[in-house]
């Protein structure tokens, strides 16, 4: 009888957490304030966890469990908190990088230095397995069942050695004989230089994966390398030079065209211009606006961009009269350009996202303030709103507003 309670009350839990598909529409973000981790759902809003020093929320794909991550310096906590039973589970402790949820399922994966680890919440008892050594960056494949993963290059004698992508299973458990190689990138010359890769992003329904390829620090900061390869390595592609940013590079969602922010040279505000690569000609789009700059950006739809933008300026403008980005959206088809926005003097607006109903949200910071906001539009005509106050501000301005804020994308 008591076997038969307690089932019961576990089927309710996951009914009552099974979404409508309006209530899925309206929007979630997990967010940090400067008291802890916070929860928007909607027009509801709640915290869930209490303290200072979390980091780094992030929705696992059925955005039943959120992790983030405690503390400062190099060694950290990793958590995971369960939005159904409203418990949190602490899963590491040490060095912790790029943290990413599988695409399906419940699993968890991770770095610790040049080491991926994995572990699945969805079971209680579950500890963490180590996968692979010698990982640079990486990502889940499309099916959850393994990642791809790029290693480092090395400094010898007569040169760097190339940087190398790998298909490694999930359960590999350090073991070689199950990682397969997919692709070499090409050795070092005048043309390209690269010694390791961004976060991989899949495209043209899971047959290829974007990234960037990065030379060593000072030159990444100037110039790095856009690249499309095929998901068995037959085909490399260049597409293009861009800084080190993997949030200026999307997929369209009928993942067909690739959208970047091309241009080299280290200041955003200048020589940055939003460009979309078609996989099915080979062709470029320039959609930049003369005069202006562009940064961050979302697909609204198949058509539509909405990206960051602001006047051109260089180191020689003042501080006091160097511009400030706005929103514009963008026709790919028209290739005109429409302002969305105008933020207050002071203000800056990046960093948009689309929700599940093509309403888009975009943070709003201000100078000299550690607090900023998430605005919402509806749609391009309507009035922008609040939606989420007192945004904390990144307080390592390498990770930027993911370190803060996580807008749930639906699966």
């Amino acid at each position: 009888m008591k076997r038969l309670t307690i089932l019961l009350i576990s089927m309710l839990l996951v009914m009552m957490y099974v979404p409508s598909h309006s209530k899925a529409a309206e929007g979630k973000a997990a967010f940090i304030r400067e008291d802890g981790l916070w929860l928007k759902d909607g027009d509801v809003e709640r915290r869930l966890v209490e303290g200072k020093k979390l980091t780094h929320p992030k929705f696992s794909s059925d955005a039943m469990y959120i992790s983030y991550l405690v503390g400062e310096g190099g060694t950290k906590e990793l958590w995971v908190y369960n939005r159904v039973t409203r418990l949190k589970r602490k899963v590491f402790t040490g060095e912790v990088l790029m943290p990413r949820w599988s695409p399906e399922g419940q699993k968890l994966a991770w770095k610790s230095g040049k080491v991926l680890n994995v572990i699945d919440v969805s079971k209680p008892t579950a500890t963490f397995e180590n996968v692979i050594l010698g990982a640079g960056n990486y990502s889940w494949t499309p099916d959850s069942k393994g990642f791809v993963v790029s290693s480092s290059a090395n400094l010898q004698p007569d040169g760097w050695t190339s940087v190398q992508i790998f298909l490694v299973p999930a359960d590999a458990k350090g073991d070689l004989k199950k990682v397969k190689k997919i692709t070499t990138l090409p050795p070092m010359s005048e043309f390209f230089f690269a010694i390791g890769t961004t976060t991989f992003k899949w495209g043209m329904k899971n047959k290829v994966f974007a990234f960037v390829a990065c030379p060593t620090a000072s030159l990444s900061a100037d110039s790095n390398t856009l690249m499309v390869v095929s998901k068995n390595g037959s085909t490399t592609k260049i597409i293009g030079n861009m800084l080190n940013n993997p949030n200026w590079f999307h997929w369209s969602p009928n993942t067909e065209r690739l959208a970047y922010i091309k241009g080299i040279g280290r200041l955003v505000s200048e020589n940055k211009r939003l460009t979309i690569w078609d996989s099915r000609s080979g062709k470029e789009v320039d959609l930049g606006f003369q005069g202006y700059a562009d940064g961050d950006f979302t697909w609204r739809n198949n058509r539509e961009i909405i990206v960051s933008r602001q006047i051109e300026w260089g180191w020689e403008v003042p501080v006091e009269k160097r511009s400030k980005p706005f929103l514009a959206l963008v026709d790919t088809t028209t290739r005109n350009a429409k302002r969305l926005t105008w933020p207050e003097v002071g203000a800056r607006d990046e960093f948009p996202k689309t929700l599940p109903n093509q309403e888009v949200v975009w943070v709003r910071s201000f100078e000299n303030s550690t607090q900023s906001k998430v605005m919402k539009k509806s749609n391009p005509a309507s009035k922008e709103t609040v939606w989420i106050d007192k945004l904390a501000r990144p307080s390592e301005e390498y990770y930027g507003w993911p370190s803060v804020l996580d807008v749930y994308q639906v699966k």
